[in-house]
Formats: structure tokens, C-alpha cells, sequence
């Protein structure tokens, strides 16, 4: 990692004991060096012996909960906030509690729900849950309520936002338990192998056939019942070079309903850079305990990466003068530019810029500065299309 980059600034942000925040932004600069979540290669990064700073990293897992620094980079002025469920495939670890199976019955491994806030067109995260096969029957636990657990720690958070779900979320319970809390939700629908039953009116008298045509205008329902026990407004619209339509399910107004899911189609790519540039799937940890805290660890990391290097991108490639930088709008540049072909935290983890010292100084201020107001919930506008 460049000098001129400290993540100890942004760590103090996060951390309000001095030793805490000089601890936390070592392992969090360590995690961009190494690019990994293990505990043994973070530690090859850190001063001194390996040996030494892995015990060093363990001591601060014990002591601290960056799980609530986590939650400081929760948007406050978010337009929606965004669920995403992660498999992440541990085949070789028979002996570790809280790894089951995964969907496919056989592969070993655990479940990461994540949930995040939209910022300049990036997810942003903020809170997750892990779960899995195994702690469902340790726990006396289902998918179902890791589910609405999580709907739950975060429902102080949502303050009457709507939260967007992927199809992992299209089910029954679900449903019911986000409209009896006045949860406002767009969820995919899930057309599987058996997919869902819908209907005019509750006592399921009258059933509703989805159909509609490869075109771009959408076909609407109001007021259906999902399974004959939930009331929700249906959306569907099948585009053009698309092999099947998307269909919404949402209590919001259809049209709003849409348009909050094809933005959050845009900022996926967030949650595989976890994976492909920090390698979230490699992580590995006995302790489920232990595994959170550094999962929330690396999520710190990733968030000032994201930061840092949404700057250098504008710099290097929208020829914006850092003097002039501003995080939370979109630079005019060439749709052919290579400002949109490369996230943020592609160009500072894997080190593709070419900018002097001084540039980078006045990114990482501007970026700090960013980070200060994001934390401290002050005036931070949630989504800026890309």
C-alpha cells in the first residue's frame, strides 16, 4: 500500500480508543496488501514476525466488535438499502460447527447475508449475518428466521426505506413477516420449478396466469395475493436480449418497485469484488465468533477502498483535478473512457494508477473527508446512477 494512504485516519473514524484504531487500521491495511481474509496471511503483512502478529490480530478479534464500526457506515440518507446472500464454499472443513451444506445438498459451507446502502451507484455494507445447515440445528434455527432476524436488527436502520431482495427472498413467511412489521420491500419473484401461485382475491377464487410478451412495456397487478395470503402489487417486463421476463414483487407502487430493482442490478458488481479482490471466500476461521469479526474487518477495508479509489478513478481517467474532487457526483467523461470499465477498489487493491505523489494526497483527503461524513451521517446523498 502507498505511503501516502493511511487507513490509521480512516480507522479513528471507526474506532474510539486510540489503541483500538491503530490495530484496526494495521489489519485493515494488511487486508488490501495481502488481499485476503485469513488470519495468517493478514498477518504476513504487519510488522514484525508472522508469528507474533498473528497473535497480535487474534488479541484485537477478542477485545474488539468491529461489527459496530460496521454499522457506522450505515447511509442515512440511503434511497433503499440492498440484501444480498452470499454462498461461500468450505469443502474441506468437516470439523468446523457452523459449516453445513449448501443448496446443492453436497458442498460444504456457510451462508453470508449481506446488507447494504447504495453510495454513487456502489453497495456500500453495513451490517451481515452467517448462517448455514449446521447452526440452523445447533441454534433450533431455518433459513426463514436468519432471514427475519435479520429484518429485524435492521429495522431501527430502515426508517420507513424500502428494502430491495434478490429471489432467495420470494417466500411466503417472509412476506407476511415484512407486511405485519409495515416493511416496505421489492423482492424478485422466483420462478423455479414450482413456481408461486397468485390470485385475485383472498379466498383464492380467481387464479392469476403470469404471461407477457418479449417487449419492453411492463404488465402490472395490483393488489394480487402471493400464495392466496399476502397482497402485494406484480410487475413484470421482459426486455429486449433478455432469455426470460423479470418479474417484481413489492408493496410499493409497481413502477417504483422496478425502478429500485434495475438500480440495484447496477451494483452487484460491489458485492463480487468482496469475493474476487478481497477473496471473502477464502476465509477461514473455527470460530463463528472469530469469523464474524473478521468478515466485518475486511467489510471496513473494502469500504475505504471504495472510497480512495472512486478518487483515484476520477483523476486517472475523468481528468477531474483532485483539488476538485467530489465523491458523491459523477465526472463527465467518454462513455467509452475507462472511467467505466474499472471500479474504484480495482485500481487501489490491484494498484493500476499512475498518479504522483501529491495527487494522491489530495485524493486520499478528499476521500477522508468523504468517509467523516458518511460516518457522522452528515448531509451524504445515497445514490448517483453510474
Amino acid at each position: 500500500m502507498n505511503k501516502c494512504i493511511r487507513i490509521f485516519d480512516f480507522a479513528k473514524q471507526l474506532f474510539n480508543q486510540p489503541k483500538a484504531a491503530r490495530q484496526a487500521g494495521a489489519i485493515m491495511q494488511a487486508i488490501l496488501e495481502s488481499r485476503s481474509p485469513r488470519i495468517s496471511d493478514i498477518a504476513a503483512c504487519l510488522p514484525g514476525r508472522p508469528a507474533a502478529a498473528y497473535k497480535r490480530v487474534q488479541r484485537f478479534l477478542y477485545k474488539n466488535e468491529p461489527q459496530k464500526a460496521l454499522h457506522l457506515l450505515f447511509n442515512e440518507q440511503a434511497e433503499y438499502v440492498i440484501g444480498d446472500p452470499t454462498e461461500i464454499e468450505r469443502p474441506h472443513a468437516r470439523k468446523t460447527a457452523y459449516v453445513g451444506t449448501l443448496k446443492d445438498g453436497q458442498t460444504r459451507g456457510f451462508q453470508m447475508l449481506t446488507l447494504a446502502t447504495p453510495v454513487r451507484g456502489r453497495a456500500l455494507p453495513f451490517h451481515f449475518l452467517t448462517y448455514s445447515s449446521q447452526t440452523f440445528e445447533d441454534q433450533v434455527s431455518s433459513r426463514n428466521l436468519e432471514h427475519f432476524k435479520a429484518i429485524q436488527e435492521i429495522q431501527a436502520f430502515l426508517g420507513g426505506r424500502p428494502i430491495v431482495f434478490d429471489r432467495e427472498f420470494s417466500y411466503c413467511r417472509l412476506l407476511e413477516s415484512l407486511v405485519g412489521a409495515g416493511i416496505r420491500f421489492v423482492i424478485r419473484l422466483n420462478l423455479g420449478s414450482n413456481p408461486p401461485r397468485f390470485y385475485y382475491d383472498a379466498e383464492q377464487n380467481r387464479r392469476l396466469h403470469l404471461s407477457i410478451a418479449p417487449l419492453n412495456k411492463p404488465n402490472i397487478y395490483r393488489r394480487v395475493y402471493y400464495m392466496g395470503q399476502v397482497r402485494v402489487n406484480l410487475i413484470g417486463i421482459w426486455q429486449h436480449g433478455f432469455k426470460s421476463p423479470l418479474w417484481i414483487i413489492t408493496n410499493l407502487e409497481p413502477e417504483e418497485g422496478l425502478a429500485l430493482y434495475q438500480k440495484r442490478m447496477k451494483i452487484e458488481i460491489c458485492f463480487r469484488d468482496l469475493k474476487s479482490l478481497l477473496q471473502i471466500d477464502k476465509v477461514m476461521n473455527k470460530s463463528q465468533v472469530y469469523l464474524n469479526k473478521i468478515l466485518a474487518l475486511v467489510m471496513l477495508a473494502y469500504a475505504v477502498s471504495l472510497v480512495i479509489g472512486e478518487g483515484i478513478r476520477d483523476v486517472q481517467y475523468a481528468q477531474v483535478e483532485p483539488s476538485e474532487i467530489d465523491l458523491l457526483v459523477i465526472p463527465e467523461c467518454e462513455r467509452n473512457s475507462h472511467w467505466h470499465l474499472f471500479s474504484g477498489p480495482f485500481l487501489l487493491i490491484k494498484k493500476r494508477y499512475h498518479l504522483s505523489r501529491k495527487q494522491l494526497r489530495k485524493i486520499v483527503a478528499a476521500a477522508l473527508r468523504i468517509f467523516e461524513r458518511l460516518v457522522f451521517a452528515i448531509d451524504v446523498r445515497s445514490f448517483v446512477p453510474t
